[in-house]
């Protein structure tokens, strides 16, 4: 609820502060004494316009401080989703404001700067003013539905119809995904198969160029080759001196030697071994020179075959493996293709068995809207009634809108839809016979939309959605026999929310919870004004003096004050 306000240099308003309570806060006080001047200070540093012609004459600033105290979870939510967090020991949101002669503002939320578009966000939140059609949550249409809902009690169909409709949307956003995927595949389909075709057509073989190229090396060089191999076969095994026979004779002179067993073994060991060796090569050696041949074919297609080789690792990747991984994956992307259209017709059944059911409930919760909507209407209409709005009308206009790509309804229709099904709601009312009805946004403020959004809240019995609720001019045309009966309905509401209201009539401002009373003085020439709490006896003397003159006015206004504390209990 509204805590403190204080507010300073504000037209005759030097400096003063209001502690509010809980229920009904009601201020009176005579004519020009700025009554009203404190709800204009609200709006200003709930966010509303900062008109400079409004500061106190004088003076370089004109500021406004707001402190509530935030305890209900449902309000810390909504503040929590504007991204301004409340302590858990004080829960207390502290908006500030404040405009200077230049026509600079300050705008603070908790001594934080922030834009003035926070506050007034943040305010739409914490305050509903009736009357000036600021911060006036009953006038979005987006929260009447909620309205509506809530009085119904349809929480648990909406939320069933919210749950339908994202379930509808995750599945048309995979269909979406899935036609994207497969125009895009389509287009790829043939190059896909031509690459895989070409890969598997050449069958490469991991590490098979670089032993092409060994061999083709050889062919190159074929003659060098048999050269060298029949030289060193010759210098190995043929020679009148060759390496073999050398080598079998030290190894002769050194197993003759005396003590060779014990001081040459090692020696013995590395001779034999290349004796072994030196006959194994030579073997080898002859083995190449007589096979290797000059062969222009064999040359020509490991030539060939080497270019293909690598146009495919060009093409496809660095070497013979990355080339057959491409075509593993390009052989896998075209197996999604061919199953592509399988997955597609099982989201369009998906699709439609989804959209279907979130058709029914949303078809479903929009009956009991109109059910809803129609006790609402005869409700508030009584309500009208009882605050003298007998010729008012008050209208609850639930419409759907027809959509091709909507939710289908049993009657055979697809109508357009959000998260809260396939409904507009929209409040709509007339305050004098003749006229059309209109949206509650487009309906003049003034006393009679106050006592319509009275009749409203009463009707609806709970509190508006902001938890603190501001009526001005709520009395303006109405007599003491109604103003009664607003009375004793701001009492009630107070009961539910805390409620502020600015009036002229003691019949409402008996059923105050907390009454303050705004007075002006002159002094040296200037106009000051302010506002204090009244206590009990004081109350006694303001109600009698609302009533007017003569000796039994304060006699009236004990018994006035009297009947309304009997009808509080």
């Amino acid at each position: 609820m509204l805590a403190e306000l204080t507010v300073r240099n504000l037209a005759v308003i030097e400096e003063t502060r209001l502690v509010f309570g809980p229920g009904l806060n009601v201020i009176t006080g005579e004519t020009g004494a700025g009554k009203s001047l404190l709800v204009d200070a609200l709006a200003f540093v709930l966010g509303g316009a900062a008109d400079r012609g409004m500061m106190r004459r004088g003076a370089d600033s004109m500021s406004v401080e707001a402190v509530f105290a935030v305890s209900e979870p449902r309000v810390r939510e909504a503040l929590a989703e504007l991204g301004v967090e409340v302590d858990e020991e004080d829960g207390v949101a502290v908006l500030y404001r404040e405009v200077h002669k230049e026509g600079r503002t300050v705008s603070r939320m908790n001594g934080r700067a922030v834009p003035v578009s926070t506050l007034r966000a943040v305010g739409g939140a914490l305050v509903d003013v009736h009357g000036q059609g600021s911060h006036l949550s009953l006038l979005d249409p987006r929260f009447q539905m909620r309205v509506l809902d809530d009085f119904g009690v349809l929480g648990e169909q909406r939320n069933a119809v919210e749950r339908a409709v994202a379930e509808t949307r995750r599945v048309q956003g995979e269909l979406d995904d899935a036609d994207a995927a497969i125009r895009d595949a389509e287009q790829r389909r043939d190059l896909l198969a031509f690459q895989v075709d070409e890969i598997e057509a050449a069958a490469p073989v991991d590490g098979e160029e670089e032993a092409l190229l060994r061999e083709r090396n050889v062919l190159e060089h074929a003659e060098s080759v048999r050269d060298a191999c029949a030289a060193a076969y010759q210098a190995l095994s043929e020679d009148d001196r060759n390496a073999a026979d050398l080598a079998a004779e030290a190894l002769d002179h050194l197993r003759r030697a005396p003590g060779a067993a014990e001081a040459l073994d090692a020696q013995v060991e590395a001779l034999e071994s290349a004796v072994a060796q030196l006959g194994d090569v030579a073997r080898e050696v002859r083995r190449l020179a007589e096979s290797v041949e000059s062969d222009p074919a064999r040359l020509a297609e490991i030539e060939e075959r080497v270019e293909l080789l690598r146009r495919l690792k060009r093409r496809y990747g660095g070497s013979e493996s990355a080339v057959l991984a491409f075509a593993e994956d390009a052989r896998a992307q075209l197996e999604r293709i061919e199953t592509a259209g399988e997955r597609r017709e099982k989201l369009e059944r998906a699709l439609v068995e989804a959209s279907g059911s979130a058709g029914a409930l949303a078809a479903g919760l929009s009956e009991a809207r109109r059910n809803a909507a129609g006790r609402l209407r005869e409700a508030v209409a009584a309500e009208l009634r009882e605050v003298g709005l007998e010729r008012a009308s008050f209208d609850i206009a639930v419409e759907r809108d027809e959509a091709d790509d909507g939710l289908p309804a049993p009657d055979g229709n697809r109508y357009a839809f959000s998260p809260d099904g396939i409904d507009r709601v929209t409040f709509a009312a007339r305050t004098n016979p003749g006229e059309e009805s209109r949206p509650l946004a487009k309906v003049a403020s003034g006393g009679e939309t106050s006592r319509m959004m009275l009749a409203l809240n009463s009707a609806l019995q709970t509190a508006s959605g902001a938890p603190s609720l501001v009526f001005d001019e709520i009395d303006a045309g109405i007599g003491s026999r109604a103003g009664e009966v607003v009375g004793r309905k701001l009492w009630t509401v107070g009961r539910r929310a805390q409620v502020l209201c600015v009036t002229h009539l003691p019949q409402i401002a008996v059923w105050a919870d907390t009454h303050f009373r705004v007075g002006k003085a002159v002094q040296d020439g200037r106009t000051y004004s302010g506002a204090e709490s009244l206590s009990d006896d004081e109350r006694v003397g303001e109600v009698a003096g609302m009533l007017g003159s003569g000796a039994s006015v304060a006699q009236a206004a004990r018994e006035m004050l009297e009947h309304a504390a009997r009808g509080k209990r």
